[in-house]
């Protein structure tokens, strides 16, 4: 009984674990998780950058990053070349007069790290193509990018031998005729379907949870303005949406008069540390809700479609409703892939790659 009491029994260690997973973020779709990964992945100018190149990372979620090591002037130094830094002259310490202070109003910043290598040698072709295979190798090797190539490769794998059983495109299966309900071509077709339809059921009910609990986030965020709901939403897709300015703590800061100011976005940049020095503005609300409904029709799609995949057999199903709610689910969750790759290329343009920032110590 005291072991219960104190949350260390059954039941607490299942409310931890059920809370541990609910406030996890995974990608919500297929289609979202590639569109991202596409818009943040590395362009052609970061490949034939050296130093860009050699320090390309993949966060948890597929995305390219880099790391950076911050010095105590403030300059930002790659982690791939942090050696040289130590032979540096140590940052002047003298105090600031007051009148130095008016005489100087402003100290000049530091360059960003695209200013840095915008003047780097370029390198070839040959150079390039194998510093994105290896780039592609990291990807392969995160948990995001290994879930996300096998899945793609076995819906494109069944996909496309069902579409090929639909044009009739093996006339050897077509014993005693094509149209016969125990040729080969019969029976493969309902195998290849049903297995399409366990694949979908792996993102559409495996998913369904953190869906329905980001549609609630959603709600409460655009009817009560719930910070903290933003904030979770924000986090989710950190890889193509930016928060609106009333749901940003370093902006706001802990002044309840402060946050009753519209902050403007000049200030928003001048606060962002990114890898090009600006931030991007905020993502219009209706593009969050607009890939959230999409997610959520995805899976009421998939329930429809399970319906009629599990309740009828091969012989009396409607032979409508396979390939309209197929279509049906593939269509949504497509939109949303859309929506996040065209959103996250626009992030990413401006702001760069994510970074990751170690203060020197």
């Amino acid at each position: 009984m005291t072991e219960s009491s104190n949350g260390n029994g059954l039941g607490g260690r299942v409310r931890r674990a059920s809370t541990s997973l609910m406030n996890a973020n995974p990608q919500l779709g297929m289609w979202q998780a590639t569109g991202t990964a596409i818009a943040q992945a590395p362009n052609l100018t970061e490949l034939r950058v050296p130093e860009l190149s050699g320090g390309i990372e993949f966060n948890a979620q597929g995305h390219s990053a880099r790391t950076a090591l911050r010095e105590p002037d403030g300059d930002l130094v790659p982690v791939r070349t942090t050696t040289a830094p130590e032979n540096r002259p140590a940052p002047d310490s003298t105090p600031v007069s007051e009148a130095q202070e008016q005489a100087v109003p402003h100290l000049k910043r530091g360059r960003t790290l695209r200013e840095k290598y915008s003047d780097e040698p370029k390198e070839g072709w040959g150079p390039t193509i194998v510093n994105g295979l290896r780039a592609f190798w990291k990807f392969f090797c995160t948990l995001s990018g290994f879930c996300i190539i096998i899945y793609f490769l076995n819906i494109v794998a069944w996909g496309a031998m069902l579409f090929f059983l639909l044009l009739d495109a093996a006339p050897a299966m077509d014993y005693p005729n094509a149209d016969d309900n125990n040729s080969p071509r019969k029976k493969w077709l309902e195998i290849d379907s049903q297995i399409l339809n366990a694949l979908f059921c792996v993102t559409g009910f495996g998913l369904a949870p953190w869906r329905f609990r980001d549609l609630y986030f959603l709600l409460r965020a655009v009817l009560i303005r719930d910070k903290i709901a933003m904030q979770r939403l924000a986090a989710q897709n950190r890889g193509w949406f930016r928060p609106p300015l009333w749901a940003r703590d370093d902006l706001n800061g802990s002044n309840p008069e402060q946050e009753e100011r519209p902050q403007s976005i000049d200030s928003m940049e001048k606060s962002a540390t990114t890898f090009t020095g600006n931030a991007a503005p905020p993502t219009a609300l209706w593009k969050l809700g607009f890939n959230i409904c999409m997610m959520v029709l995805n899976t009421l799609f998939q329930v429809v479609l399970s319906y009629f995949m599990w309740a009828y057999n091969r012989l009396d199903r409607p032979t409508w409703a396979t390939g309209t709610f197929i279509g049906l689910g593939c269509g949504v969750s497509a939109f949303a892939g859309v929506m996040s790759w065209w959103e996250g290329r626009k992030v990413k343009k401006i702001e760069g790659p994510e970074l990751k920032i170690i203060d020197k110590v």
